[in-house]
């Protein structure tokens, strides 16, 4: 999918290694630790104001810059190719998961965006299950509203499973090498179309797994559907505030 000169680990994943020098990612976790624990909801999903703050530090580091007008170059050739239109400002979305958090982990999903870049700031411990990356290795092909909307529907049901289940499913699929497990190394950055790409995350069992991710190109083919999940979250989260 990303055509450059890195090596490609696994097919359709491009890993840039050392990106974010042990030093950007210490000042990074501290701005981190200033608010973490005042997160609503846990995972960090609304804490704007300091994932604004982390993607500013990341910004000034020039290597991640130019890396990311690299892969960014390469997805808006695709979508010229595959005839999508492209639009809006990039999607930062900061998560720190721990093992409170079940209804994080196993949920098989495609992203909205085209371009989605992942950037590990802490790994968890050296677990069996420590939130790794899984990314399925047969994409899509059929790109259209209609396919897109019945395929995020379908793996949106299947998210409601409990987490043995959908456990269980990700062990199988990596037995029958349907999907690949991407170690996520702090200090990389690991970049995929995320629109074409079903992928995952393992559950956390110890410590906490922190991750940047940006999506970029939103071709505009969800026909509202994404609003339900976030209306589903918001009111959970609403919900969860007031107790």
């Amino acid at each position: 999918m990303l055509e450059d000169d890195t090596d490609i680990v696994p097919p359709g994943v491009r890993l840039f290694e050392g990106v974010v020098p042990r030093t950007l990612l210490e000042q990074i976790n501290a701005t981190i630790d200033e608010t973490r624990d005042t997160w609503r909801p846990a995972d960090g999903r609304r804490a704007t104001q300091t994932t604004a703050r982390v993607v500013e530090l990341l910004r000034q580091h020039g290597e991640f810059l130019r890396i990311e007008q690299q892969v960014r170059a390469t997805q808006q050739r695709w979508a010229a190719q595959k005839g999508l239109k492209i639009d809006g400002e990039p999607l930062y979305v900061l998560r720190c998961i721990n093992r409170t958090l079940p209804a994080q982990s196993h949920l098989r999903h495609y992203d909205s965006h085209i371009l989605t870049l992942l950037i590990p700031l802490r790994s968890a411990h050296d677990a069996e299950e420590n939130g790794d990356l899984i990314v399925y290795r047969q994409p899509r092909h059929q790109l259209s509203a209609v396919t897109n909307v019945l395929a995020k529907a379908w793996l949106i049901a299947l998210r409601r499973l409990p987490l043995a289940m959908r456990r269980a499913q990700t062990h199988r699929d990596l037995s029958l090498q349907r999907c690949d497990r991407v170690a996520c190394v702090p200090g990389n950055v690991y970049a995929f179309n995320g629109f074409v790409t079903r992928h995952a995350n393992l559950h956390v069992e110890q410590g906490e797994r922190r991750t940047l991710i940006v999506h970029y190109y939103d071709p505009g083919m969800t026909a509202g559907l994404r609003l339900l999940p976030r209306l589903w979250r918001s009111l959970r989260d609403r919900l969860l505030d007031v107790r």
